[in-house]
């Protein structure tokens, strides 16, 4: 569950970096719209939003991951338990009977 709120906490802060990446794509589209040329900062813009996926991608990948070591986990459990109960019914618990 650690592991999972920390790349919660990664992709919070990947959200946060997209919105500023976003006004910044707005500030060059809103120029281009105004005198029909791309700012020089539209190149800068890309390359934000590249490495902004590029991290998401990975997080996306860790998140991936970590819930399957967590299902493996939840169903090595449910197989535990499922032994336990079958071995303990009547005459198996070294009870009276």
């Amino acid at each position: 569950m650690q592991a999972l709120m920390g790349l919660r906490s990664e992709l919070m802060e990947d959200r946060r970096v997209l919105r500023n990446v976003g006004g910044n794509l707005n500030d060059v589209a809103r120029v281009a719209n105004s005198d029909g040329v791309v700012d020089a900062s539209a190149g800068r813009v890309l390359e934000l939003v590249s490495r902004a996926v590029e991290r998401i991608d990975a997080t996306v990948v860790a998140v991936d991951e970590q819930v399957g070591v967590e299902r493996a986990v939840v169903r090595s459990r449910a197989r535990s338990r499922a032994q336990r109960d079958r071995g303990s019914g009547p005459g198996e618990s070294g009870g009276v009977g």
